[in-house]
């Protein structure tokens, strides 16, 4: 039979087969063989079938259309947040907590890496004073301007809940983003559902992790989300550091000019990403570019 994952623990996956789930372990050899910290993820596509006890084995994970990954800092293994992905949602905050624009950037040069359409939304508007709506609204101006769907919303009173949805029907999204961004408050909205929601921790004023495996909601039978755990930082796993120049769009047709066609826009004389800072490249994104450049070395 063929389903696919709608949630997996590591042990287990719970697999879905038109309207019915069943629990199902994964064959050995795949573990065996794979060099990935979780070899089987929400969203792969599988066949399964029943041992002699009747228990759910997953026989073969089907070709993923695509992934999205990122690096464990548990072993430096690839960690596949989700798999057959149409676009991801990057969900931040200005504020409780604040969203940082490395954070921000480094998942959108992913997105872009996985051809994986990024979509950004900022929520929580309605705790924002003068100056933060202000200052997002400027956020808004410049990602906009890259070409990228940006929305504002509050969870919390529903504004900009129906645009939001409008965007994710008949499409798999997976939700990302630092752990007290309001991810688990969107998804009970969206989908009806009953995640568990946590305050902000009063030491740190960061979010609480809720989330602890990624696992698939349903908007309609045509339109899915695919929660993960919250995480503070984004490490990459495969990606080179000569492909990050191609992963900030706003680079490609200037550094056609730069002197040297090896140019990483960083000491090198006569760059043209350097000489449209404050101009056609925004600052924040070009110091968000050198600091996934340094972590490199």
């Amino acid at each position: 039979m063929k389903g696919f994952v709608i949630k997996s623990t590591g042990k287990y996956s719970l697999v879905k087969v038109d309207k019915k789930i069943y629990k199902c372990i994964l064959r050995g050899n795949f573990r065996l063989d794979n060099n990935l910290s979780n070899p089987v993820v929400s969203g792969d596509k599988v066949e399964i079938d029943f041992d002699e006890n009747q228990n759910g084995v997953i026989t073969k994970i089907i070709k993923r259309e695509n992934h999205f990954i990122k690096k464990s800092l548990k072993d430096d293994k690839a960690h596949i947040i989700g798999s057959n992905i149409d676009q991801v949602l990057i969900i931040c905050s200005i504020r409780k907590p604040y969203t940082k624009f490395i954070f921000l950037d480094k998942c959108i040069a992913a997105a872009y890496y996985y051809n994986i359409k990024p979509i950004i939304i900022f929520n929580k508007v309605d705790i924002l004073n003068s100056e933060e709506t202000q200052k997002l609204k400027k956020i808004n101006n410049k990602y906009s301007k890259l070409g990228i769907l940006f929305l504002e919303i509050s969870a919390l009173h529903g504004v900009g809940i129906d645009e939001l949805k409008k965007n994710l029907l008949k499409k798999r999204t997976l939700f990302i983003g630092n752990s007290g961004v309001g991810k688990s408050s969107i998804i009970n909205i969206l989908t009806k559902s009953n995640q568990k929601i946590n305050d902000l921790s009063t030491k740190t004023g960061r979010g609480k992790q809720t989330t602890t495996f990624s696992e698939i909601f349903e908007i309609d039978s045509n339109s899915f989300i695919l929660d993960s755990p919250g995480f503070k930082d984004f490490y990459f796993y495969d990606i080179d550091k000569n492909d990050i120049k191609y992963l900030f769009n706003e680079f490609i047709e200037i550094q056609k000019e730069c002197k040297f066609n090896n140019c990483l826009h960083l000491e090198e004389p006569d760059c043209k990403i350097k000489d449209n800072i404050g101009d056609k490249i925004w600052s924040k994104r070009y110091s968000s570019y050198l600091s996934i450049m340094n972590e490199f070395n």
